[in-house]
């Protein structure tokens, strides 16, 4: 029985490692401007008169090396992140298939 959860819980962590390495490949694919958009538009709006726009939108129509930067930097904490979280499972993978 204790073999079967074993295995159980190495596929679920295999699964889980292959959706953080997925997930990192896209990024250095530069595949993440939604999610760049979206962290900016929930810190504000532009609003000019009656008129209301997204600050992604205008950032990126205004100012696009400035976009391109914050984009850039985005991925590049989120690419750290995923690196430790790898790293992680790995360990994890690893002293599971030790005991």
């Amino acid at each position: 029985m204790r073999n079967e959860e074993t295995k159980e819980e190495l596929q679920g962590l295999e699964k889980e490692l292959e959706e953080l390495e997925n997930e990192y490949e896209s990024l250095e694919n530069g595949d993440n401007e939604d999610a760049f958009d979206e962290s900016i538009d929930e810190m504000s709006k532009v609003k000019i008169g009656s008129l209301e726009y997204n600050a992604s939108r205008v950032l990126k129509e205004m100012d696009p090396i400035a976009y391109n930067c914050g984009l850039s930097d985005f991925n590049d904490e989120r690419m750290s992140e995923l690196e430790g979280e790898i790293k992680d499972k790995k360990d994890e993978i690893k002293d599971l298939k030790e005991n």
